[in-house]
């Protein structure tokens, strides 16, 4: 064996070391997330999360007097007049487009309790037609951290699905007991 082969074959055990210590996706070729976003762990308890690089969110100051909407991905906040008094601030966001999950928040926190419900408006055209009929929004408990399925309607024609909310926290949209598109 020569001298270059020798030092060649350690070096290339050392090489595939460090890769495998690494790991892919810290190699310059791996996946990169936005600038600014970190990887988010998303989906019902207790399943597999997904990592989300770039979730879809949206923010607006809400005059109370007045109402307002806010949309991000496929869902739509819509406020009608007097169910937050002054003013907040609402931020929706979808954390993966491909799941059907979304976080609503409201800021000051004491506006999260509305004198008239908001209606969530769901657009569900990912969703199959037949799992469509039977879909509904499901509330997050965080008490239990269960989801709850909430009194929904379904528009099969629009391919929407609503629900009436007097509060904000995270929802999915499920059919037969499994959130999914």
């Amino acid at each position: 064996m020569s001298r270059d082969s020798r030092t060649r074959i350690p070096s290339a055990l050392a090489l595939i070391a460090l890769i495998a210590g690494v790991g892919c996706s810290s190699l310059p070729t791996g996946p990169r997330p936005e600038a600014g976003s970190p990887p988010r762990a998303d989906g019902p308890p207790g399943a597999m999360p997904s990592l989300s690089y770039n979730p879809v969110s949206d923010s607006k100051t809400i005059d109370g007097a007045l109402g307002g909407r806010v949309s991000a991905g496929n869902f739509t906040v819509v406020i009608p007049p007097a169910a937050i008094s002054g003013t907040a601030t609402v931020t929706i966001t979808q954390p993966d487009l491909s799941k059907p999950y979304v976080n609503l928040e409201i800021s000051p926190a004491s506006a999260n309790g509305f004198e008239v419900p908001v209606t969530l408006v769901v657009d569900a055209r990912p969703m199959s037609p037949k799992r469509l009929r039977t879909a509904c929004v499901s509330w997050l408990n965080p008490s239990t951290g269960k989801w709850q399925p909430m009194p929904s309607t379904v528009n099969v024609e629009s391919r929407t699905v609503t629900c009436r909310l007097q509060h904000f926290s995270t929802y999915a949209v499920e059919s037969g007991g499994k959130a999914g598109w």
